[in-house]
């Protein structure tokens, strides 16, 4: 079958270009992008699928035509000067109301691309960013945008409930539960276009839409001035009315709002996030009732970090727990952390010195200035010789960017070589937009907040990296007060990056 023509995008001011390319892959039913000539992403469209299937491919608008009894399903693509529009259309054939068949599409990202995408059934976009430069937005002008998994927002260390690799996530391009009338047409427009940041996607969001994430100890409601809409609180969220403005509550986790509007029923997703001490010390007290041989080393070093900042509803209980299991003898970078934190507790400096020293013939790797960083303020408050902190930072290694930033950002290092990395890192976590990432994993996601917590003050992307950092904190916790997520890392990662705690 042969591809589409290469589309020339201008995004942005008009300085800037960009080429994205853009070809029809799988017999029509795929999408392959490129940027600058380097993959992008890739867009899978689930068609309905039976025995009697025909389908035929017009090159000026890549038409791919499929007929399954009683219904049709097209999909084209139409090229502008702006970008492209991916139209899927199905009609119903028949004077019965018909079931809607799955209609959907999954994006898959091309390696060292991130997505990020908030959906609401009535309207949505996707941010498909490459490590730097413009771009790819995806913005659903017509029809039907439904995130496939809407909980936990980033992906559980297993993810054999959703079948989807990392980088990866399925969407509903029509309502999973609808129907169509007899002769009717369901139809989704997806138009592409490209921008010059990832925050510009903020301009296609609704304007009365609220902070969907809610702190219950600083903000007590969602807010929502909606006079002619009819609001519908899902589980676990509360309603309450003062005149025209709608104030909803709920328990920590994720919920979904309705939202009824003469364009149909919007699905607005809000999280609640838990108080960090309180969910931590129920949390610690609900772990630990597990031998510690049998828990992830990340475990130990999250119920180890809330035995630190003393919240725990036992603190006596957690550490006996803790000194059940030695931790260094599992030669991974969480255990001179778990170490470092049970030899303050109990004045052992012999077991601070053996954590300082694993720590010190450990093998580069990521996490491991968070870890040094923390023994060395250790064996500063123990009065211990310090810990050779700029050694480990020298050892880092060259060809992981990632770790490099780590180093530079503890170290206080120079802007100009690492703030790229930076904002990759913002990139991937979303900036300050809403929704959740596309097939981002837990454990990476608390990683790279915990990084971005470190930007010094005089680099330009500092208060980017601290919104995208503390965004990624709330929705982590939302996501395991839900207790969604079978490990810990992220959330582990994210409280050793405190410090001082």
């Amino acid at each position: 079958m042969p591809g589409l023509p290469a589309v020339r995008i201008a995004g942005g001011g008009a300085p800037m270009r960009v080429d994205v390319s853009w070809r029809v892959t799988a017999g029509g039913r795929g999408l392959a992008v490129t940027a600058e000539g380097a993959p992008l992403a890739e867009f899978a469209f689930g068609l309905p699928a039976g025995e009697r299937v025909t389908s035929f491919f017009d090159e000026a608008d890549g038409l791919l035509r499929q007929a399954d009894g009683a219904l049709e399903a097209c999909l084209r693509h139409f090229p502008n000067d702006d970008g492209w529009s991916s139209v899927l259309s199905l009609d119903n054939r028949d004077d019965a109301e018909q079931p809607l068949p799955p209609l959907g599409v999954a994006v898959t990202l091309a390696p060292g691309a991130s997505g990020w995408a908030w959906t609401s059934d009535t309207d949505g976009f996707w941010v498909i960013a490459p490590a730097s430069g413009p771009c790819l937005l995806m913005v659903m002008r017509r029809g039907f945008l439904r995130a496939g998994r809407r909980a936990p927002l980033y992906a559980a260390v297993d993810r054999r409930g959703d079948g989807l690799p990392t980088g990866v996530a399925a969407f509903h391009l029509a309502d999973p539960a609808g129907a169509i009338r007899g002769y009717g047409r369901q139809q989704t427009t997806l138009e592409f276009s490209v921008i010059a940041d990832l925050e510009d996607a903020r301009g296609v969001l609704p304007g009365w839409m609220p902070d969907p994430v809610l702190t219950s100890r600083d903000e007590p409601f969602f807010v929502l001035e909606l006079p002619d809409q009819a609001i519908v609180p899902g589980p676990g969220l509360s309603l309450s009315t003062d005149d025209t403005t709608s104030y909803l509550t709920g328990h920590p986790g994720h919920h979904e709002v309705a939202i009824h509007g003469v364009r149909g029923v919007q699905r607005l997703q809000v999280s609640v996030v838990p108080d960090l001490e309180l969910f931590l010390a129920d949390l610690s007290t609900a772990l630990t009732s597990t031998r510690p041989s049998a828990m992830p080393s990340a475990t130990g070093a999250l119920i180890a970090c809330a035995l630190s900042r003393r919240s725990t509803h036992d603190p006596d209980a957690i550490l006996d727990w803790l000194e059940r299991e030695d931790w260094l003898a599992r030669g991974d970078v969480f255990g001179p952390a778990i170490a470092a934190i049970v030899a303050g507790e109990t004045h052992d400096d012999a077991l601070l010195g053996a954590a300082c020293e694993a720590v010190e013939s450990m093998p580069s790797q990521r996490g491991l200035g968070i870890v040094a960083t923390r023994c060395w303020l250790a064996t500063l408050r123990a009065g211990y010789p310090p810990l050779d902190l700029t050694g480990v930072f020298a050892r880092t290694d060259p060809a992981d960017p990632v770790a490099g930033l780590e180093a530079a950002v503890l170290s206080n290092a120079d802007a100009s070589a690492w703030q790229p990395v930076a904002q990759r890192l913002i990139r991937m976590l979303g900036g300050s937009l809403p929704g959740g990432p596309i097939g981002l994993p837990e454990a990476d996601a608390g990683y790279a907040a915990s990084v971005l917590r470190f930007v010094p003050e005089p680099w330009s992307c500092r208060e980017a990296a601290t919104v995208a950092a503390e965004k990624t904190l709330r929705l982590l916790l939302a996501d395991h007060a839900a207790r969604l997520h079978p490990a810990h890392d992220g959330l582990a990662w994210l409280l050793l990056s405190e410090i001082g705690a």
